[in-house]
């Protein structure tokens, strides 16, 4: 009776399904170091400094230093590597990739009036987000005192939850079906909620060790328009309209093996595109007259999201089903999907920049994200107040620290460099709740702080310029194949390390 209920559930009540999670919603507003070679290899430190199109994206009063015509384009060759240590066993995987990371104009008006010196015009692409990722985790889920890790009881307790929600009068009463339909039609759960693989006993039928692998792709891109101008040389105000758009793909596959031949395994096929529209403004000013000190300061709205997820899942292994596909029974004829509106938070931005006559020049900035203030809705308006309870939860504060120095070894040559400190976006404790969720893939990830490194070298002729830049990024997080609170459930702790080589060319006049 409670297959034939969930069978209902599935097909009268797919609408009221939420979106995806916090973890997968939270990646499109983070802001990636990227832009042109110049920019990247300062450390993306030139929120005072200015005079680079990347700057665009966080003090639009950059482009308010510009007196010339500037045409620049990026390509960068891009990877990431994972190395996950899970109870013993280490694991490492790493993905190459080669992206357009930019391509960007600036038209410079002089108007030569008292106060009103310059007004600048600017548009630029940028490929925000780069998300080619591979990674593998596997180990044995039995520890040294024989304490079992086993991500189906978890799948048991949902199971279990979930046939709490049912009354036989509403249909609607169950939001979160995914789970339940694929652990019992597929006979990894039985109809009196017994498990097909359990510890007690002789026969050896009960997992001892596991497999996970996922594939990654796509990116979040912006276009950003931007006007500003230039008062008297000592203030500089833009704002910049940026529109962003968001294509990402998962592939996931988790396994628990037995002793004997048993098994069985979840396949999860995620991704979710969609639009999206913000605002940044900003200000420079020098304090005195002809000061090589620039202050400045910026604000970036939220950016507003209209998204659709799309998610299906299969579950097979040596049970009596075996196998059992969401695609074969969604009301659709397709993958399940969902259309929500997702807010991200706001930015504030404050830099300072010094110049040392033409030898060198220093920027630092600081910038503040609350992310525990993102929301999402459905796109009638209704609150989804399970994700947004989870994400204020999770989620918070992170503080971001750039410092970029530009050196000129003589007339045409100059040397870059620069460091960025970027704190851990989550809570350790922060956990993805399989009850607030239609998706099947349990996984989540918690990062902490990371560290990234830059190098630069450009060189300058009289109006063609070419730059090239290295960036080193290294974060560790801890990556969990289940969040149960019944049950303790064993980190498995990466490193990340991504590296990245641009090249830009242009032109200025």
């Amino acid at each position: 009776m409670k297959k034939i209920i969930y069978f209902l559930l599935l097909f009268m009540g797919v609408q009221a399904v939420d979106a995806q999670n916090s973890y997968d919603v939270m990646r499109f507003a983070s802001d990636e170091l990227s832009g042109t070679a110049r920019f990247v290899g300062m450390g993306g430190s030139m929120g005072a400094l200015g005079t680079d199109i990347s700057v665009i994206s966080t003090n639009p009063a950059g482009i308010g230093l510009y007196r010339s015509f500037d045409a620049v384009a990026t390509i960068g060759l891009h990877t990431v590597e994972n190395k996950a240590s899970f109870l013993g066993c280490e694991t490492k995987d790493n993905k190459v990739s080669v992206a357009f990371d930019n391509i960007g104009l600036v038209f410079s008006t002089y108007h030569g009036g008292d106060n009103l010196k310059y007004v600048n015009f600017a548009f630029n692409y940028r490929h925000r987000n780069h998300f080619s990722n591979n990674m593998e985790i596997a180990g044995s889920l039995i520890d040294g005192d024989n304490n079992y890790f086993s991500q189906q009881y978890a799948l048991k307790n949902f199971y279990d939850i979930s046939g709490d929600y049912i009354d036989y009068n509403d249909y609607y009463s169950l939001d979160y079906p995914w789970l339940g339909l694929l652990t019992s039609t597929s006979g990894l759960i039985d109809d009196n909620g017994n498990l097909a693989y359990v510890p007690e006993g002789s026969d050896g039928r009960y997992p001892t060790y596991m497999n996970y692998r996922s594939k990654e792709k796509g990116g979040v891109d912006d276009i950003d328009v931007n006007i500003s101008c230039n008062v008297n040389d000592m203030l500089y105000l833009g704002v910049t309209f940026t529109a962003s758009n968001v294509d990402y793909t998962r592939a996931a596959e988790y396994t628990e093996f037995c002793d004997s031949y048993d098994y069985y395994t979840i396949q999860n096929s995620y991704n979710v595109s969609g639009n999206g529209f913000g605002v940044k403004v900003g200000a420079i000013v020098r304090p005195f007259e002809y000061s090589p000190l620039k202050i400045g300061l910026a604000l970036h709205s939220p950016i507003w999201y209209g998204l659709t997820d799309r998610t299906s899942a299969t579950m097979y292994g040596t049970t009596e089903n075996n196998i059992w596909d969401t695609r074969d029974y969604d009301a659709y004829g397709e993958d399940l999907f969902v259309d929500y509106e997702y807010t991200t938070p706001w930015r504030m931005n404050l830099s300072a920049s010094y110049t040392f006559d033409t030898f060198a020049a220093i920027n630092a900035e600081y910038e503040l994200v609350d992310y525990s203030t993102a929301g999402l809705e459905y796109t009638d308006g209704f609150d989804m107040k399970d994700l947004n309870t989870e994400i204020e939860a999770n989620m918070k504060t992170q503080h971001i620290f750039r410092v970029g120095a530009l050196f000129n070894l003589d007339d045409n040559l100059s040397l870059r460099c620069g460091y960025n400190y970027i704190s851990a976006p989550n809570y350790e404790d922060a956990a993805k709740t399989i009850f607030k969720m239609y998706d099947t893939s349990t996984e989540y990830m918690n990062r902490y702080e990371t560290n990234v490194f830059t190098l630069g070298l450009g060189y300058a002729g009289e109006s063609f310029y070419m730059d090239f830049a290295y960036k080193l990024a290294m974060q560790k997080a801890d990556f969990y194949n289940y969040y149960d609170s019944e049950y303790v459930n064993p980190a498995a702790t990466v490193d990340i390390t991504r590296q990245s080589l641009l090249m830009s060319m242009g032109f200025r006049f």
